[in-house]
Order: structure tokens, then C-alpha cells, then sequence
């Protein structure tokens, strides 16, 4: 059972909290700092501390007692979501094979701090969005009649949100871009949260985060790519709009696999009593 005494608006607040916190460490090492991997790798340990404090004010020890159980089942779980982007590292080889542009000169260093700070993200928004979310929301709607539900398109509907960099609400396409940001996002989310219901594994999440977010960069951390121009995750080009849209197909798919597989073996009941 749950022996946190505190009112449970307390935890939703120390968790809506964190994500502020992340926000606005975010903010303002953008606006302070020229963000390169060794900036970005101060601005995600600083996080991450931030996050994994957040977390035991919400949780206590309970969660970190659990931070590495069946970290081999999560990863292996979660393989599936690693098809996307393991399909645009692929285009990245092509593209390197055909180009063939010349090396960074501290490509390896390069590579080093990517591989850190992306394993870090995977730590703090793991930590967040699934950790501290249903710890704090599962007991807020523990009286409700989908507590579980609840928790999961919360959560990752605010995970997908933050996942938006920059939008033009005149642009049609950027909007239809934006909204589909979201939901393929939030798709994720609640795949990797029925894993977390299931396993409590903060670990196995991270690291298959971290592979998410590496495999489609890497190549750029290495080469020198010529006529590469740094782009948001939402423009007028129709071609991004096709892409959400095959990706979001894909994360509804692996959402699928994953629930058949893994969700329905969750005894829901049982696991709210003892959360």
C-alpha cells in the first residue's frame, strides 16, 4: 500500500513542478548559452538532479527500489518502438555511402557526450513523465472509475506537448503538424507507461529513450554534413506532415504490440492497491 501521507493534490503539484522546472532550465540555458553537446550536457545533469529530487519528494525511496527490476524485459518490450528511428539511422548510412563527407575532427568526443546526454534525457523524462506522473496521479485518481487511463493520456499528452519546439498557429500545416507532434509523442509515452506499470523499471525505459533519440542523430555528430539547416520539429513542408502521420501510424502499432503483450498480463486491481 501507498504510505505517503501527504494530500495527494500535494504530489500532483510537486510533479506539474518538475516539468515546470525542466521547462524553465530549458528556457533559460537557451537564451543564456549557445547550446552545444558539452552546454547541453550541464544543462541535462542539472536536470536530471532537479527530476530525480522531484521524484523522491513525490515517491520517497519506494521508486529507486525498483529502478533496475527486469531491465532485460523492458528493453527487450520495447524493441519495436526502436524501428523508426533505426530506419532513419539507416537513410543516414545511405546518405553517408553516397555522399561520403568528411569526418568531424572531434567526432569522437562528439559521439561520447551525445551517447551521455541522450541517456540523460532518457533519465529525466522517464523520471518525469512516467515515474513521477503515476506516482503522483495514480493515487489522485484512485477513486476514479480509469485510474490507469487517466494517469497514462495525461501524462503523455503533457510529454508530447513539451516535445513541440516552435509552431505557427496562421500556418495550416503547421498546425496539422503540431497536433500530430503531440499524439505521436504521446503514443510513446503511454507505451513505455504500460511498461512501467508492469515493471516499475526506470532503467529499461532510459536506455531505450536514450536509443530513441540517438540512433536518428548520431551520424551528424561524426560527418560533416553539407546543407544542413537547423529546423523545428514543425514547418509548411507537406513532406513533415507525411512523416507524422507513417510515425504516428507506427507508435499506434507498437502501442498495440505492447499492450497485447504486455498490458493485459497487469492485473490493474492488485497493482493500484500496492502502488
Amino acid at each position: 500500500m501507498n504510505t505517503n501521507s501527504k494530500p495527494a493534490i500535494i504530489n500532483v503539484l510537486l510533479w506539474l513542478a518538475s516539468v515546470a522546472s525542466m521547462i524553465g532550465i530549458m528556457f533559460i540555458s537557451g537564451r543564456l548559452f549557445k547550446e552545444d553537446n558539452f552546454v547541453l550536457l550541464i544543462e541535462f545533469i542539472v536536470i536530471t538532479i532537479v527530476t530525480l529530487i522531484f521524484l523522491y519528494l513525490v515517491s520517497g525511496k519506494k521508486t529507486f527500489t525498483y529502478l533496475n527490476n527486469q531491465t532485460g524485459y523492458t528493453v527487450r518490450m520495447l524493441l519495436p518502438t526502436l524501428i523508426f528511428p533505426g530506419f532513419f539511422a539507416l537513410m543516414s548510412i545511405i546518405s553517408l555511402i553516397m555522399n561520403k563527407p568528411a569526418l568531424n575532427e572531434n567526432w569522437l568526443k562528439n559521439i561520447v557526450l551525445l551517447t551521455i546526454n541522450m541517456f540523460l534525457v532518457g533519465i529525466y523524462e522517464e523520471g518525469c513523465f512516467r515515474a513521477c506522473a503515476c506516482d503522483a496521479l495514480l493515487p489522485a485518481f484512485k477513486k476514479c472509475r480509469h485510474p490507469f487511463l487517466l494517469t497514462a493520456v495525461i501524462s503523455s499528452l503533457l510529454f508530447g506537448y513539451v516535445h513541440v519546439v516552435r509552431v505557427d498557429f496562421s500556418d495550416l500545416q503547421q498546425v496539422i503538424q503540431f497536433t500530430l507532434k503531440i499524439l505521436t509523442v504521446a503514443m510513446t509515452g503511454i507505451t513505455y507507461m504500460i511498461l512501467y506499470w508492469k515493471t516499475r523499471n526506470l532503467l529499461g525505459l532510459a536506455i531505450v529513450h536514450c536509443l530513441n533519440d540517438f540512433l536518428p542523430s548520431f551520424m551528424f555528430e561524426i560527418f560533416k554534413w553539407e546543407n544542413i539547416t537547423e529546423t523545428g520539429y514543425t514547418s509548411g513542408n507537406s513532406g513533415t506532415t507525411i512523416v507524422y502521420i507513417v510515425q504516428l501510424v507506427f507508435n499506434i502499432a507498437c502501442l498495440i504490440y505492447v499492450y497485447r503483450k504486455v498490458g493485459k498480463t497487469i492485473d490493474y486491481r492488485k497493482t493500484l492497491e500496492e502502488w
